[in-house]
């Protein structure tokens, strides 16, 4: 049979039972077409119309695709669209039965509306909620792009709605990167039920509109935006601002300012303003003034610095700025001075305060421990919308920021921890309940790993609801309404409190041990040397002890393993040798820029070792404690041997912090008598026992220690041994300098 008319793009086939062919077509109609067994055109099924944006029709088809008829003579259309998708059912006489949508992207999302608690947007469409019957209905197609409007750099639609002069304004600034801020983003307005694009600023090396010959003759000199973005200094790199001045929804060359530089992640805040977190380091806010017809219009030249001294992401999260209340700039990005692995606030353009972020994004997150205390931040991301302001508290403006462990992390505009909603994925439950009750509550809950889209909203009512992101549910969050600040006060904090600070977290960790005991250390007596290469073959069947096993392997497209590092001693002849596997190969990466505290400057490996004939329940050194720190520099060894009791000494080394100096009587360079080698993070050396004062004879036991210093190459991050675990300071020098015997293990000599 041959089917010679009535079809403009066929897709799918299928028989019916009388043995008529029906057929999807595409083109202008968007239907399905049944024809007899001879191929003569019998009817339609669906209402005709290329897909476009407006009120939503489920009577219409979009994109019709795959099709089949079931046993009871019912039409089943797998529609292949986004806006939404859908398979749809139909009688074969062209009577809708059913329709069966979803599901959502991956990640989830959905935004309510702040305004109207009725209404719910995703992924360019708008939903009708029923509250009393927990129903929703999708009522709007708000932005279907035409090929007539050119392609946006930024493909995630409108989602974000705002209300400005009686008018609704959507913008994607939320919804159009799952871990950072969107590095271009557009303003849209509502006209008739459909939106459109109307403003956009960003990283012009984004929008291929933008590298078009008609544009070329208007970029800035020496900038190629086809070239590569991140070499020479990304000097390609260039900030734009669009106004469709003519309302065509389209860039014209004229419409278009331009900037050399660097720029980050972009923001839309309630007046229109935008916020840009970077442009070059500073974060930048562009309010619109408004024309004639009431279209925003943005002036590069009147960009207003909210603050200085913004630090890029230091993974894959943050790089988004909020502009808030009583001059108050929120940064999911450490601020300067403050430390790159945080988020942070500043006040009329001052930096006031950060929180610890210490694994800042999606990546690092693989590699994180697991939360250990309340308040513990693990792999922010995202942040959940603008501001919300709990009605009865006093807590002022509260926002939000995904974790990619399956959480949500809730701060106040002046930088205090409010709540952790949901939990890590390795230690909640999974959302799992066998049936969905409104009010059940979600105690112990995890969202997952990679929940990439939750939102937050506050309704007229005061209640505050969240997205939670992959499932697209509606939670809501009570509580919040109960926050009260203590009374200001002046809390004094001297020289005494932080040495009572610090002997309080020696003493917990002396308790530790002697509650499970501090461990013993094998080292074995070895008839023949390892050959110092990196390999730790040689060492199988050693007696290896761990050293740090926080953290979990990584998956998806990064290759990071566990923390799982361990370590081991033994001598041989006149040396001693120490081996670490610790994953990790460029975990020496030290910039030595203060040669006498290479433990402030990135990563090394660390030897305590105690005095032959010392008293093993000291709780200072004595003559003959020494520590080795071994690392690179410059790609050579470098090693300092700390002795912290020399007799005689006259001028010590003093190790300073603005609160204290601790003094240690010798630091010798000893790198030429270290032999170091590493390997896939695996890492050797040997020092002479003369070097260390140690003269060790089988079954003598003395105290020791062995671990390692993580750090970026420029900056110690994190400490770990074996035995001393009240080693997390990393922010003061005498700390991160002193011996402390007294927390040292056990090493027995075999």
């Amino acid at each position: 049979t041959v089917i010679a008319a009535n079809l403009e793009d066929p897709r799918g086939l299928a028989l019916d039972n009388a043995g008529r062919f029906l057929v999807s077509d595409a083109g202008d109609s968007h239907q399905v077409k049944i024809f007899d067994a001879t191929g003569k055109f019998v009817r339609v099924i669906g209402k005709a119309g290329a897909p476009r944006a407006g009120a939503y029709d489920p009577l219409h088809m979009n994109h019709p695709d795959g099709i089949t008829v079931d046993s009871r003579e019912h039409l089943w259309v797998a529609e292949n669209d986004i806006l939404p998708r859908r398979v749809s059912v139909w009688k074969l006489d062209g009577t809708f039965v059913d329709a069966f949508y979803g599901p959502s992207e991956y990640g989830g999302g959905g935004r309510l509306d702040p305004t109207d608690k009725t209404r719910f947007y995703y992924g360019g469409m708008e939903f009708k909620l029923d509250w009393q019957k927990g129903k929703d209905r999708l009522v709007n197609i708000l932005y279907r792009p035409q090929v007539a409007d050119g392609k946006l750099a930024n493909i995630a639609p409108p989602e974000m709605p705002l209300y400005h002069n009686g008018r609704r304004f959507f913008t994607n600034d939320f919804n159009g990167n799952p871990t950072n801020g969107s590095a271009v983003v557009y303003l849209f307005a509502e006209k008739d039920g459909i939106v459109r694009p109307i403003a956009g600023m960003g990283r012009a090396n984004d929008w291929d509109v933008l590298k078009g010959e008609a544009f070329k003759p208007n970029w800035p000199v020496g900038v190629d935006l086809k070239g590569n973005i991140w070499q020479d200094a990304g000097k390609n790199q260039t900030f734009f601002i669009w106004n469709d001045l003519n309302g065509d929804a389209q860039p014209q060359p004229k419409e278009v300012v331009w900037k050399q530089a660097m720029s980050g992640g972009i923001t839309v805040m309630p007046d229109l303003a935008f916020v840009v977190s970077r442009i070059g380091s500073q974060a930048t806010r562009f309010k619109p003034t408004f024309d004639t017809e009431g279209r925003p219009q943005y002036d590069l030249a009147k960009g207003e610095v909210l603050v200085s001294g913004m630090q890029g992401p230091q993974s894959s999260g943050g790089d988004q700025v909020l502009a808030g209340e009583n001059g108050w700039t929120i940064a999911t990005l450490g601020i300067t001075p403050f430390h790159s692995h945080s988020v942070s606030g500043a006040k009329n353009g001052v930096p006031l305060w950060s929180y610890p972020n210490v694994w800042p994004g999606l990546h690092a997150s693989h590699e994180a421990a697991k939360p250990d205390r309340p308040g513990q931040v693990i792999g922010a991301t995202r942040m959940l919308g603008g501001f919300i302001k709990p009605q009865g508290s006093d807590a002022g403006e509260i926002w939000g920021v995904n974790g990619n462990m399956g959480n949500l992390y809730l701060f106040t505009s002046d930088g205090l921890f409010v709540a952790t909603l949901f939990e890590d994925v390795r230690q909640g439950k999974l959302w799992q309940m066998p049936v969905a009750m409104r009010n059940m509550k979600l105690d112990g809950i995890t969202l997952h790993d990679e929940n990439f889209w939750p939102s937050l909203t506050q309704t007229p009512d005061g209640q505050i609801y969240v997205v939670d992101g992959s499932n697209s549910v509606l939670v809501r969050v009570d509580g919040l309404d109960s926050i009260r600040r203590l009374p200001d006060s002046t809390i004094r904090v001297g020289p005494e409190d932080l040495r009572k600070a610090q002997a309080w977290q020696l003493d917990a960790e002396a308790e530790r041990q002697q509650a499970s005991g501090s461990g013993v250390l094998m080292v074995k007596n070895r008839a023949e040397a390892p050959v110092i290469d990196g390999k730790i073959d040689e060492w199988a069947g050693a007696a290896w002890v761990d050293i740090d096993k926080s953290g979990i392997g990584a998956n998806f497209n990064s290759n990071s393993k566990p923390y799982d590092i361990s370590g081991v001693v033994s001598i041989s002849g006149d040396r001693l040798y120490a081996a670490w596997q610790t994953g990790n190969k460029d975990l020496l990466k030290n910039s030595g820029e203060n040669l006498i505290a290479p433990f402030k400057t990135g990563g090394a490996l660390d030897l305590m070792v105690g005095a032959t004939a010392a008293d093993s329940k000291r709780s200072t050194p004595v003559e003959g404690d020494v520590r080795l720190l071994v690392t690179r520099i410059k790609d050579k060894t470098f090693a300092l041997l700390y002795r912290a009791v020399v007799p005689g000494t006259k001028t010590p080394t003093p190790f300073s912090s603005p609160w204290r100096t601790i003094n240690l009587d010798r630091v010798d360079d000893v790198s030429t008598q270290v032999q170091l080698a590493g390997a896939d993070g695996n890492y050797e050396i040997s020092i002479p026992l003369e070097a260390l004062g140690l003269k060790p004879q089988t079954g003598q036991t003395i105290k020791g220690d062995l671990g390692v210093l993580r750090g970026d190459g420029t900056q110690t991050l994190s400490r770990m041994y074996w035995s001393n675990k009240a080693t997390a300071i990393v922010s003061d020098v005498p700390s991160e300098a002193m011996l402390t015997p007294n927390l040292w293990g056990d090493w027995k000599f075999e």
